[in-house]
């Protein structure tokens, strides 16, 4: 209850004084005494609700029953609210009422194209007699509601100040609530909840209805996506309910119903759990009561971002109910519907819509934050929000668009075909190519391929029911990998790598150009560059349909002398290291469907020169024997370019020639391949 209404509340105990010498008058006229007092005591309760200022014995019968329909009740239940039962009741106008006072409709059947949207006032299915008549303005109604106790704590006089400090950002804040806060108070009254709730949104996103936190809460009453799927609250690539005025007030409000009822009716706790958490408080509760400590709010340990939040609520409180003694000047907020929601039938284009209620799109997206996409779908969210004073001219206009026989929806599906790209898509659409891809929710650097699957404006629609069966795009597009690179440690050779990445050895030493082991401080390639074909489906999944490795440095030609070896030199076992298919595990993008991969750095068995092997001066090990050079022929020292970069050895003498018996006739050796091993690009 208010604080000026505090005197008015009737006191039997003083009332009793003034007519102490009639206690022994006969029982008829104690009767008579105690039906006085049920008549004074009723007429000023019906004054402390605001009811009526008139006399009891001067009241109609039609207007005691009104009087008696507004009262707010203290032992008033509230109604449960199930996530089944939010957003269930439309509103119909009433061309009786200026107010706009509604019913609950039936569902709407299919009508004409010109039609097919139908007005209603954005009130509850309450009949309560609360309007200019009753209350000045939104903010005496506001205020006749108060239920919550005082919160003894220092906090809320500190918001006071500070809120009172930046008096223009406290008005544009409430003036930008104005359009959501009669609807807020109307479904708030209808559920016998405090009035004070209706100043909640303030606290929580400004009153601002695509306000986003950096937890990924939205909307005007900040639901988390978890918690406003538990309320029914669809969140896909058309719309999000959590910005939905409508929706979310509901939702709220029946969430806030529940967390009440859980927390023993306290709402200080209530309104704590909807900050923290209904489990947290709970938690912290029993924390408390295993200590010997109180359970009440202002006695728990919680963060600080709770232990604020229902000061804040409080402060905005005190704000509303004392503006006039602080001297701050609350914006005028009529007692009636700001707008009116209509139903539709047919997709409409989201600027079209805008334009027939003389908008523009900003404006009506402020009443229509919901929608995601350019394109209004019936079969998603078939309701349309507008000022009150626009609806006519709204409907005059869907009227004559529709006697013309032009389409409501230009925004449809499209595939783009082979040699096409977005951006020639989107210029004969009229639009750039960012804009296009923003109103499909693309990334603005990726590279689409043919195939992506999209919604773009067209002039000529033969359907507009396609766009209803469109869910969302069907995206192709090329995806650069770098490649990867591993640092050799202390205790790694080339198998241990190898292991840790899935990979083989000869894949590892093809990608690197090894010929020898690796030794430490070396980088090695263990996952080459890739261009993968990457594909999102209309529900969000990535998969991976095709993967191709960059293309390594070539090898050396080979001369046609060397085609074969010579049948007297020493061979050595032939062991031809070949890449696997696919040896590199896919990147974590998405299941991995299809991959192609070529172009592997493995010689070919013809063009490998035999080498004999040699004892090593090293315990254990072998090494390679020396190459085989050809009789005649000057051995020269071998010094690839890319040894040092791979770590290797240099040789700095030409080793000496391996003498070997040729029977006549048979051919010369064929010379070691000179220059730098084959390397990745």
């Amino acid at each position: 209850m208010q604080d000026t209404l505090d005197d008015t509340v009737f006191d039997p105990e003083h009332a009793r004084e003034p007519i102490a010498p009639l206690r022994r008058r006969p029982r008829s006229a104690s009767l008579m005494r105690r039906w006085l007092w049920a008549l004074l005591a009723f007429a000023q309760l019906a004054t402390a609700q605001g009811v009526d200022d008139a006399p009891v014995e001067k009241m109609s019968s039609e207007a005691k029953a009104e009087a008696e329909a507004s009262a707010p009740s203290p032992n008033r239940s509230a109604e449960p609210v199930t996530p089944e039962s939010v957003g269930r009741e439309t509103f119909a106008p009433d061309p009786e009422n200026s107010r706009g006072v509604s019913t609950t409709s039936q569902p709407a059947a299919l009508v004409a194209p010109a039609s097919s949207i139908s007005a209603s006032t954005s009130t509850s299915t309450s009949a309560t007699p609360t309007g200019p008549a009753l209350n000045r303005d939104l903010w005496d109604r506001i205020r006749a509601g108060y239920r919550l106790p005082e919160l003894s704590s220092p906090l809320v006089a500190n918001y006071e100040r500070l809120y009172l400090s930046r008096p223009d950002a406290l008005k544009r804040m409430f003036e930008r609530g104005g359009r959501y806060l009669f609807f807020i108070v109307e479904e708030i009254e209808r559920r016998g909840l405090p009035s004070e709730l209706a100043l909640l949104p303030f606290v929580e996103s400004a009153m601002n209805p695509v306000a986003m936190s950096s937890a990924k809460a939205a909307g005007l009453w900040q639901f988390i996506p978890s918690t406003g799927r538990n309320y029914d609250l669809s969140q896909n690539w058309w719309v999000d309910q959590r910005r939905d005025v409508l929706q979310s007030t509901n939702a709220a409000l029946g969430y806030l119903t529940r967390i009440y009822e859980m927390q023993g009716n306290d709402w200080f706790l209530a309104l704590a759990s909807y900050n923290w958490g209904e489990g947290a408080v709970q938690r912290a509760m029993r924390k408390n009561a295993a200590r010997g400590r109180p359970t009440d709010y202002l006695s728990l340990d919680m963060p600080n971002e709770t232990r604020h939040y229902v000061p804040k609520l409080m402060a905005l409180r005190n704000i509303v109910a004392r503006a006039q003694t602080t001297g701050f000047e609350l914006p005028d907020i009529p007692n009636e519907p700001y707008f009116a929601t209509l139903e539709k039938l047919r997709p409409i284009d989201l600027s079209l819509a805008a334009r027939f209620a003389g908008m523009t799109v900003g404006e009506f997206l402020a009443l229509n934050p919901a929608h995601n996409r350019p394109v209004i779908t019936a079969s998603r969210n078939n309701v349309i929000i507008l000022p009150t004073e626009r609806v006519q001219g709204f409907m005059e206009a869907m009227d004559q668009h529709a006697s013309a026989r032009k389409p409501l929806a230009s925004w449809q599906p499209l595939t783009i075909r082979p040699g096409e790209t977005i951006d020639a898509v989107a210029r004969r659409s009229g639009l750039s190519g960012h804009e296009l891809r923003r109103a499909n929710g693309l990334n603005t650097q990726a590279r689409l391929l043919p195939g992506t699957r999209i919604l773009a404006p067209q002039k000529e629609v033969q359907d507009e029911t396609l766009v209803e069966q469109f869910i969302a795009p069907r995206v192709y597009e090329l995806v650069d990998t770098p490649a990867q690179r591993h640092l050799v440690g202390r205790q790694e050779n080339m198998q241990s790598i190898a292991n840790r990445y899935g990979i083989t050895v000869a894949a590892l030493r093809a990608w690197n150009g090894l010929r020898d082991t690796a030794r430490r401080g070396m980088r090695l390639i263990v996952r080459p560059a890739q261009s993968q074909t990457v594909v999102t489906t209309e529900y969000g999944d990535r998969q991976i349909v095709k993967v191709a490795l960059a293309e390594p440095d070539p090898l050396p030609p080979v001369p046609q002398s060397s085609a074969k070896s010579s049948p007297s030199a020493p061979i050595a076992p032939m062991v031809t290291a070949k890449a696997p298919t696919n040896p590199v595990a896919a990147p974590a993008i998405g299941p991995l469907r299809t991959a192609a991969v070529s172009n592997t750095a493995a010689a070919p068995r013809s063009e490998r020169v035999p080498e004999p092997k040699r004892e090593s001066n090293l315990k254990g090990r072998t090494a390679s024997a020396p190459p085989v050079i050809a009789k005649g022929q000057p051995a020269k020292a071998e010094n690839p370019r890319g040894a040092r970069r791979a770590g290797q050895r240099e040789s700095v003498k030409a080793p000496p020639p391996v003498k070997a018996t040729e029977p006549k006739g048979a051919r010369k050796a064929a010379p070691a391949l000179r220059g730098r091993p084959a390397r990745q690009r």
